[in-house]
């Protein structure tokens, strides 16, 4: 029999560490290849990771609210065989091959040292552990561990804060913040901070919209996702990211349209990949599946990796309209309002018509008003149209 020891592997997408948000199987379990081991949170989306051996699980380096680096050791088995390369589960996890860096760490034995607090004495636990601590105002010192190793995990904090009174439950509820709203808050803080950002805003006559999602028997919104990438075709600088890392601007020859999905973890950003290419009826599915994902926690980071522009249905919570930030390096963001009856003026008369806002948020480095207006203007005539709407494929 020989130990293996499994890194957290590299999950794709430049992501450097996940939080362990539940354990599958426990110590001492008989593991087959690829079971189910444990669930991990990233910045971007839960990910279940399965197991890289046949053999019998001996050591867990990590507890459930523990926030673990690329590399750094996860689980340690117990396998048949001599001792030398281990064998993964190929292709089990997305990023993750036998070539890469995760794959080399596999081959490390043994927990990472654990980190100490001098002024505490010997307190071994995770940086997102001891910055909890600290928000709670509970002394590590005082905390028993529960975790491998005697490690304080997220719960321990959570306990002692509850015991030692640091947190007044009758006035508040203390909510950690998790890793998807952490990256949530910086990236849109860093959006109103470096990007010039400007909305403008369309009244849209739904008559004919409504008529054919009827016809099609589908939302409104996998017909805009198709108009829109339509008109991506003619007006390219409204698909189009800004890099000034490169000093490039790219303009894409497809329309990945990001689709803004809520959920209790939080926005998360599926992507319809070249919706240009593809059916109303085949984006519909499309977004349905990926909303369902989204919402189960099953979503890979690979499925919202590559939008080039972002459709965000604030209609589906009653917003008549909003100021949508951009996603960037994507260079605009579209936000489809509420679907309800409105008084127009149609041919000089004022008539009750099933009417929307649309809000187009562009970059100003990318696009001047002029340019997005006419790219708006073009979008609100074709989905206004029974003619060009009937064009679309279906």
């Amino acid at each position: 029999m020989a130990e293996r020891v499994f890194p957290l592997p590299d999950l794709g997408e430049g992501l450097e560490e996940a939080e362990v948000g539940a354990w599958l199987v426990a110590e001492g379990d008989d593991v087959a290849l690829n079971q189910p081991l444990v669930e991990v949170e990233t910045a971007k989306a839960a990910v279940e990771i399965p197991s890289p051996f046949a053999g019998r699980l001996v050591r867990l380096h990590a507890g459930a609210g523990d926030t673990l680096a690329v590399g750094a050791p996860l689980a340690t088995f117990e396998v048949e065989g001599e001792e030398g390369p281990p064998r993964a589960a190929s292709g089990a996890v997305p990023g993750w091959s036998e070539g890469s860096e995760a794959s080399a760490a596999i081959r490390r034995s043994g927990a990472p040292p654990a980190e100490t607090d001098a002024a505490a004495g010997s307190v071994a636990t995770t940086p997102a552990v001891r910055k909890l601590a600290k928000d709670l105002g509970v002394d590590l010192s005082s905390v028993s561990g529960t975790g491998p190793g005697g490690r304080i995990t997220r719960g321990d904090v959570e306990s002692a804060a509850s015991a030692e009174g640091a947190v007044e439950a009758a006035d508040i509820e203390v909510v950690p913040i998790s890793m998807v709203r952490r990256t949530i808050a910086e990236n849109l803080t860093r959006v109103v901070r470096e990007v010039p950002q400007v909305t403008t805003w369309r009244t849209l006559d739904c008559t004919a919209l409504e008529a054919f999602r009827a016809e099609l028997d589908v939302s409104p919104l996998p017909i805009v996702v198709r108009a829109l990438a339509e008109i991506c075709v003619e007006h390219r600088w409204l698909n189009a990211s800004y890099l000034p890392d490169l000093g490039q601007i790219h303009l894409h020859h497809r329309c990945h349209v990001s689709i803004a999905t809520d959920t209790e973890r939080g926005l998360l950003v599926p992507v319809v990949a070249d919706a240009g290419s593809r059916t109303i009826r085949d984006i519909a599915a499309e977004i349905r599946g990926l909303a369902t994902a989204a919402r189960e926690g099953t979503l890979h980071p690979d499925q919202m990796a590559g939008g080039t522009i972002t459709v965000t249905n604030t209609g589906s919570y009653g917003s008549e309209a909003g100021t949508p930030l951009l996603n960037p390096p994507q260079g605009a963001i579209l936000a489809l309002g509420v679907i309800e009856p409105r008084a127009l003026v149609v041919h000089g008369r004022v008539e009750a018509r099933p009417a929307c806002t649309l809000s187009l948020t562009f970059d100003h480095r990318l696009l001047d008003g002029a340019a997005a207006g006419r790219a708006f203007g073009d979008l609100i005539d074709l989905l206004g149209s029974d003619e060009r709407l009937a064009a679309l494929p279906r």
